[in-house]
């Protein structure tokens, strides 16, 4: 009887885990189009690059520390000045010692190197060795590498986009990315991921997203167990408790 019971509830406990967690990203015509979870873990495109210091190409730079990539143009009324303000600070209150590049990357085709090394000066970042101002000829396939689509708005002759942060590492594939701007933790993350140090993850909520182990709340930073990890426990605690019953139960004397 005992090794009835044992077989069962085994077999209960596989047969409940398995349809549970076995869930998938957001699609891209899901709810999240353009989220931070698209082109992650992908190779990225070794586009060329125009810089104050030469020509490169994309590999050259991440082949020698991993890279965080913000995308930017110069005539930009909106976003673009206060995220680099933002990045700026937070890299030098997180003084972080991990090895790393920010590339700053022009998205705009009518954008010269030498409006974008103005855009370094106006931030006092000419001389700064860690971070590097570039265009690049190969804007569009740059801008599908990264899922990365801003839109020409001809009344107000801007383009309409998010502040986006993409971390490469050193083998040159997408680590992560920030949508928005961020706090520093999510910066510490992000550095963290492509210098290949373990990183908690915890995936968005999305329309197949059920029953997770824990969630994670962005604007406060914590996390805490949901129903998903008792349901992934349950098992365990009816075995237990069987077996717990069946040990304190007292032989019938004949």
């Amino acid at each position: 009887m005992f090794k009835s019971i044992f077989f069962f509830t085994t077999l209960t406990s596989l047969t409940l885990s398995t349809p549970l967690f076995g869930q998938t990203l957001p699609t891209a015509g899901d709810i999240y189009n353009f989220s931070e979870e698209s082109k992650v873990y992908t190779k990225m495109i070794d586009i060329p690059l125009n810089t104050m210091e030469g020509n490169f190409h994309l590999s050259d730079l991440y082949a020698q520390k991993p890279i965080i990539m913000a995308l930017v143009f110069t005539r930009c009324t909106g976003i673009c000045s206060p995220f680099l303000l933002q990045l700026h600070d937070h890299l030098r209150s997180l003084d972080n010692k991990r090895k790393f590049s920010v590339l700053v990357v022009s998205f705009d085709p009518k954008d010269s190197l030498s409006e974008m090394q103005s855009l370094a000066a106006r931030f006092q970042l000419q001389n700064n060795k860690q971070w590097i101002f570039a265009t690049t000829p190969q804007i569009d396939s740059l801008k599908t590498a990264i899922d990365f689509y801003p839109t020409w708005d001809s009344t107000t002759a801007q383009f309409d986009h998010e502040a986006l942060l993409v971390g490469i590492n050193e083998n040159g594939y997408i680590g992560k990315k920030l949508l928005g701007m961020r706090d520093e933790r999510a910066l510490l993350s992000l550095i963290k991921e492509i210098n290949n140090e373990f990183v908690f993850s915890y995936p968005l909520p999305a329309k197949n997203t059920i029953f997770s182990c824990f969630t994670y709340d962005p604007a406060t930073g914590k996390k805490k167990p949901s129903l998903g990890l008792l349901i992934l426990l349950l098992p365990a605690i009816i075995t237990l408790s069987l077996l717990l019953w069946l040990g304190s139960r007292k032989p019938k004397l004949n």
